[in-house]
């Protein structure tokens, strides 16, 4: 019995049993397909580097000393650093230039500091309350705070960053010495 290259039997010239070229690359394309969807699906159920950061709470307290310096010595951070804009460029293939960071948090000032702070009558502190305070980080803040906010007192901390680059709001809970924290791009 003659065979082909593949192994099969051969009859009158054709083929007639093994598994002829076609077969093999209807298949080929078949699992082709296959890996390329189920590779897709994986690859957006994956968190991007964002989504990763805009919930990974960090408790280094050096980059908030050298951004927010002149609020006091900080102590026990918990805080976010993420690119707010990431999602809405997730289908872009160069880098953003002027990318976006929120660094958003809370942190403790030594006794007595914020209620020193709060009333300095040239900050003309009112009660407010933060907005928009990402879950991952509700269980660090006080329970029941009575927040307060200044403009003045915000520029203040921000006046060192680079005008139209930096921007964001801070609340100061005398209570409890927290300083909570909302900013865009600080330096």
């Amino acid at each position: 019995m003659e065979r082909g290259d593949d192994g099969g039997p051969v009859h009158m010239g054709r083929r007639t049993g093994g598994t002829s070229r076609r077969a093999w690359l209807t298949l080929g394309i078949g699992a082709g397909a296959a890996v390329a969807v189920g590779g897709g699906v994986y690859a957006c159920s994956e968190p991007t580097p964002a989504q990763r950061d805009a919930e990974r709470v960090r408790t280094d307290v050096a980059p908030l000393r050298k951004r927010f310096g002149e609020a006091g010595r900080l102590s026990d951070p918990h805080w976010l650093a993420y690119d707010r804009d990431e999602a809405e460029r997730s289908r872009e293939l160069l880098p953003n230039p002027d990318a976006r960071y929120r660094v958003v948090g809370v942190a403790r000032l030594p006794a007595g500091t914020v209620a020193s702070v709060v009333a300095t009558p040239s900050y003309a502190f009112a009660p407010a309350s933060p907005d928009d305070v990402p879950d991952v980080l509700a269980e660090f803040l006080p329970g029941k705070p009575r927040w307060m906010s200044s403009t003045a007192y915000d520029r203040h901390l921000l006046a060192p960053a680079a005008e139209g680059l930096s921007g964001g709001r801070f609340f100061l809970d005398p209570s409890t010495d927290s300083l909570y924290f909302d900013t865009v791009n600080p330096t």
